[in-house]
């Protein structure tokens, strides 16, 4: 107590607050020391045929679960030593380890005691340990065993996190052994769920087919009650009819399967004709997570009657939800671009390059569906170009080719998301622009185009972004500049495109990498030139282009949409856009 200046008497406290934040640490430490001392330890615990002293107070305060018993008025408060039954010795020791000093090692070879353990003796820190670790080990091979193994102990979160994994990748947990084995109680509950990532219904069903196939004699009884959360309406009749005619080899299920068929009005008996289901079931939706939107952003638009130069370059950005079936507005780019490139990586549409009014742009902007707004981003590319092709490969974005200005870019390069920079990482083989590019199997395919010449090309060749290697296809029939480009069931699409003698094309050719051979396939029921192009759900979506001249008079923009059903080799109108656009650019997510 000190005296104030002044002379008034008045006296003021003094109080200095220490805290020491190494106190409690090296309290455990000493009493973890002691313990390996046997020392002031006032109770035993038999595992197995070890014996552990400790002191009461630590694993109480740690455990409520032996703060129960041995502060309570259960028996074992009285005994000098406990036996413990269902825990293994080893794993016992690690968790009174933990308990003096916070820490312990989770791995492969003891995730499972622990959990179970820690369960056991309530450490929520321990099984938070075990779960962060086996969250992070979810592979298709062992995730319906982790789900199974949190839903036996509780643990809500790993059974949350691993559900969601088997959810997100469904198709390659069916490919694997444990997805055999589960019960059928299981397997109804995950072919239920509206959150299954599957690109069509399809998948569904011969999932569960393979499920039945692989103890056809035990499981053939369960197939209506396995098969009941497949939503047949969305699958085709004709894909039904060839899995009963070169899938199934089991007669007795051919039979429960064409009658479960026929209960949907799906008519797959050979010399009737094929027919889609007429009965509404309540499962006329795709599932939420086969739920896509197809993204077409840019290009030009020019009305009847108008002249070559009244072309205009847009900035307008249209959705389709696959679930309405409907178009709607998205917020404009913010450069009015044609002849650029779209790619999705990580849920974000990016628009790249392309030119409006001769000025041609090394920019990208970026679309982000969860704030709903278009940003440039602020690393461009080395050279600006217009009539390039994009494509993802690799968690990054490839731009290759096209108009640099006064000649065509003989160079690839590629944009990494995390050092959000554009660098040069190859060549191309052949020199073209207004060509189609798309990504299969990991490497980036190229089609047709216009080369240096001026001559449209039937040529088509990929890349391997490994080795840098290029390796040419065989040669179309037709040649194409302007050609829509699009993969669909392991196959190639080149869609359309322009040459000078037919002009704006009608045909379609298909390369399958395992004929290595193109084909031709039903033509577009319009000739389409710079029509954009994607996939959803096994349906290829070619939207828009530019349509023959007639007489004197310049081509016009086209709105319209049409799919093709590879398995009926048809195509379907489906409705038009807000807007006609040529050249522009269309991507799914």
């Amino acid at each position: 107590m000190a005296e104030a200046s002044g002379g008034r008497g008045v006296t003021v406290e003094e109080t200095l607050h220490f805290h020491a934040d190494w106190h409690s640490k090296n309290v455990l430490s000493l009493l973890n020391k002691l313990r390996g001392q046997r020392e002031f330890c006032d109770v035993e615990f038999s595992v197995g045929s070890s014996l552990f002293p400790v002191h009461r107070a630590v694993v109480a305060a740690c455990s409520p679960y032996f703060a129960a018993m041995l502060g309570g008025g259960m028996s074992e408060a009285h005994r000098g030593q406990v036996e413990l039954h269902a825990v293994e010795p080893d794993t016992f020791n690690m968790l009174l380890d933990f308990m003096y000093t916070g820490s312990i090692d989770v791995n492969v070879g003891n995730v499972q005691e622990l959990l179970a353990a820690a369960d056991m003796f309530q450490l929520p820190d321990v099984i938070s340990a075990c779960t962060s670790f086996l969250r992070s080990q979810l592979h298709p091979s062992n995730a319906i065993g982790i789900y199974m193994y949190a839903e036996t102990h509780a643990c809500q979160d790993l059974c949350s996190a691993s559900l969601a994994y088997i959810q997100s990748h469904f198709t390659q947990v069916t490919r694997e052994e444990e997805f055999f084995n589960v019960s059928k109680e299981l397997l109804s509950e995950f072919l239920s769920s509206e959150d299954l990532h599957v690109e069509n219904e399809y998948q569904v069903f011969t999932s569960a087919m393979s499920w039945i196939m692989f103890d056809v004699t035990k499981r053939r009884r369960f197939v209506y009650e396995i098969l009941s959360p497949v939503r047949f309406p969305l699958i085709s009749p004709q894909c039904l009819a060839k899995y009963l005619k070169h899938v199934l080899t089991d007669l007795s299920l051919q039979i429960v399967l064409q009658k479960l068929f026929e209960d949907y009005n799906i008519i797959c008996k050979p010399g009737r004709p094929l027919q889609r289901p007429v009965k509404n079931f309540g499962f006329v939706k795709p599932r939420r997570n086969a739920r896509k939107f197809l993204y077409v952003a840019g290009g030009y638009t020019r009305l009847p009657g108008e002249r070559w130069s009244d072309s205009h370059t847009i900035n307008m950005a249209e959705c389709y939800d696959s679930f309405s079936q409907r178009w709607s507005f998205l917020p404009p780019l913010n450069y009015c671009r044609s002849g650029h490139g779209i790619a999705v990586l990580h849920g974000k549409v990016y628009a790249v390059g392309g030119e409006s009014d001769s000025l041609i742009y090394d920019n990208v902007e970026c679309y982000d569906p969860a704030v709903n707004r278009w940003t440039i981003l602020p690393s461009v590319m080395t050279v600006p170009r217009c009539g390039l092709g994009v494509c993802v490969l690799q968690d990054a974005i490839y731009a290759i080719g096209g108009w640099v200005g006064s000649e065509i870019g003989n160079t690839i390069e590629r944009y990494d998301p995390e050092v959000k920079k554009w660098e040069v990482v190859g060549r191309v083989e052949t020199l073209r622009f207004c060509m189609g590019v798309t990504e299969m199997d990991g490497f980036l395919y190229v089609v047709g185009g216009m080369s240096d010449l001026g001559s449209e090309l039937r040529s088509a060749e990929f890349y391997d972004p490994v080795t840098h290697d290029w390796t040419r296809l065989p040669d179309m029939k037709e040649r194409r500049a302007y050609v829509g480009v699009g993969t669909l069931g392991g196959c190639l699409y080149a869609v359309g495109g322009w040459n000078d003698q037919k002009e704006a094309l009608r045909t379609v050719e298909r390369y399958s990498p395992v004929e290595d051979k193109w084909r031709e396939v039903a033509p577009l029921s319009t000739a389409r030139a710079g029509a954009s192009v994607a996939a959803i759900n096994n349906m290829l979506y070619v939207l828009g282009g530019r349509s023959s001249t007639r007489g004197f008079a310049a081509p016009v923009t086209l709105n319209t949409v049409e799919c093709y059903d590879p398995d009926t080799d048809t195509w379907l109108q489906l409705g038009t856009m807000a807007t006609s656009r040529c050249e522009a650019a269309a991507a799914v997510t």
